[in-house]
């Protein structure tokens, strides 16, 4: 399904990229070890999971032992079918791939966790899309994410991913602060339990967070 939602030169530069990213290694592997070792402790068996902006399904395929059903979406059409081919071949019965923006309700909500990796710097509207997450968790569920906190990169970085947005090679991205960051989640109800970092990148923090009401 296609959203009204989703940023159309958006989508066409994730499916421009999904082969290549498919193709690229993990920058940090024994962070991103870490963080999915994280992941498993915090899920249960009979939960229903949401991740929104899956990419081409990695973590998806890696987490969904750990669950009962696990719903994962992307805006890229291309990104949802290279991880559709993942699935098949890993014969993962309980995930289903969708392709929709992280705004869209999903049918399966409400959701026990909801994750959002590598995401929320990307999105077009951060409060619109946290208060739907926020609406598809149930009282006490998990949000889990990490995001890049591009407004304390350094000068020449956040110069440079401007003008690769005007030239078409980087896709619609937000300046956040940590700070920032945090003060949406709260903004949009969520309560702030962890803030953590994986490796030697300070600024891109992984937080956990929980829906209170």
């Amino acid at each position: 399904m296609h959203s009204k939602h989703t940023p159309h030169r958006d989508t066409r530069f994730w499916d421009r990229i999904a082969a290549k990213y498919a193709r690229r290694p993990v920058k940090d592997q024994a962070a991103y070890e870490a963080k999915l070792t994280l992941l498993k402790s915090l899920l249960n068996q009979g939960d229903t999971v949401l991740e929104v902006g899956c990419g081409t399904g990695t973590t998806a395929l890696v987490l969904a032992p750990q669950v009962a059903r696990y719903i994962a979406t992307d805006i890229s059409p291309e990104m949802m079918k290279i991880a559709d081919g993942k699935r098949a071949a890993a014969g993962a019965e309980n995930v289903t791939f969708h392709v929709a923006a992280s705004t869209d309700p999903m049918p399966d909500a409400p959701f026990d966790a909801v994750m959002a990796f590598s995401l929320l710097h990307l999105v077009q509207d951060l409060p619109a899309t946290l208060q739907a997450l926020h609406d598809q968790l149930r009282p006490g569920g998990l949000f889990l994410s990490k995001t890049t906190c591009l407004a304390e990169a350094n000068l020449a970085i956040r110069v440079m991913v401007k003008l690769m947005r005007l030239a078409g090679y980087a896709p619609h991205v937000l300046f956040l602060t940590q700070d920032e960051l945090q003060q949406a989640l709260r903004d949009a109800g969520f309560e702030i339990e962890e803030v953590r970092h994986f490796g030697k990148d300070k600024m891109t923090p992984f937080l956990r967070a929980r829906r209170t009401a």
